[in-house]
């Protein structure tokens, strides 16, 4: 349900139930430019009871327009602002965060190579900024230093979990209570273009093909800078922990790609990927870091086999 002011106000202009709940789940997605957008778009017919809930469908590509052109000026600044997706617990009465890095590191462009193009734009940390809403989340994208480039990609078709107008995120869970963190995809954002599905972006895409290495790094160099102990989910676990579509399930091509870029990132930095120890098992099951889905996955399984822990981090 609306907060109560709110739905006293769709109640008087006589909005359509089965409408208020499509627009109820953009709202608690996004938050309250949901409502301004669609105002906008009531202002254009005789009466807000002719409004259905297919007429909701083109505001979250007007919401993600807005925000990238309001907050990317302030993100080149090196200014942090709300996030788009909004914690879901909070049911849109409050934005996560998203903190601009800095540009793509030193260490990143190394391990991308020469030969190679280093995504061009702002590196991004997001806190609570994932889609879906789960609390103590943290993301990490390379948004286009150019605006209209990354309300392009915000645009593209594909999953869209992080901060719009990036190509793909490496994504996890921080348990600051304990100093822990589960990196648990490195997901993109956009659909790869073929043929005619994201021609638009196509040049884009191109030059921030190496999205996958640039945000791992980032999301590594970020936790052990605060000296916390990291842990990554394993290509193997990917399903126990993401598959939620028996129809789209998680290939062994998904599951490869996810190791060999965690193989990768991990070698070039001079660290390891070992097994957790049983300490490790307890500690994953007593932090908030796991999902449901996870949680019981490693409760039967194991820690061994689905999670690696990263050796070699200097901890204080």
């Amino acid at each position: 349900m609306f907060p109560a002011h709110l739905e006293r106000i769709l109640d008087a202009y006589g909005v359509p139930a089965d409408t208020k709940a499509a627009l109820y789940d953009l709202y608690v997605a996004m938050g309250d430019e949901v409502l301004e957008v669609f105002g906008d778009i009531a202002e254009g017919v005789s009466s807000a009871t002719l409004l259905r809930p297919e007429d909701t469908a083109s505001i979250r590509a007007r919401v993600v327009e807005r925000y990238l052109r309001r907050n990317h000026p302030q993100w080149l600044e090196g200014a942090p602002t709300p996030s788009l997706w909004h914690p879901r617990e909070l049911e849109g009465r409050a934005s996560g965060l998203a903190t601009p890095l800095g540009e793509v590191s030193a260490q990143a462009r190394a391990i991308i190579g020469e030969n190679q193009p280093v995504p061009d734009g702002i590196l991004m940390l997001g806190r609570n900024a994932h889609y879906g809403g789960r609390q103590d989340t943290i993301s990490f994208d390379v948004i286009p230093s150019d605006v209209e480039d990354a309300v392009a990609v915000g645009h593209a078709e594909g999953q869209q979990h992080t901060l719009p107008g990036s190509v793909g995120a490496t994504s996890g869970t921080f348990d600051a209570t304990h100093r822990i963190a589960l990196l648990w995809e490195i997901q993109p954002n956009v659909y790869k273009p073929a043929g005619d599905r994201n021609r638009a972006i196509a040049k884009i895409h191109r030059r921030h093909r190496n999205w996958h290495i640039a945000t791992l790094v980032a999301a590594i160099e970020w936790l052990q800078a605060r000296s916390v102990s990291i842990y990554i989910l394993r290509g193997a676990a990917l399903a126990a922990a993401h598959e939620v579509n028996p129809a789209k399930p998680v290939s062994e091509t998904i599951a490869s790609h996810h190791d060999r870029t965690i193989s990768q990132v991990i070698d070039a930095l001079g660290l390891q990927l070992v097994d957790p120890s049983d300490h490790d098992e307890l500690l994953l099951l007593e932090s908030t870091i796991m999902n449901h889905a996870l949680r019981r996955h490693v409760l039967r399984e194991g820690s061994v086999g689905s999670i690696w822990r990263v050796g070699g981090l200097s901890l204080q």
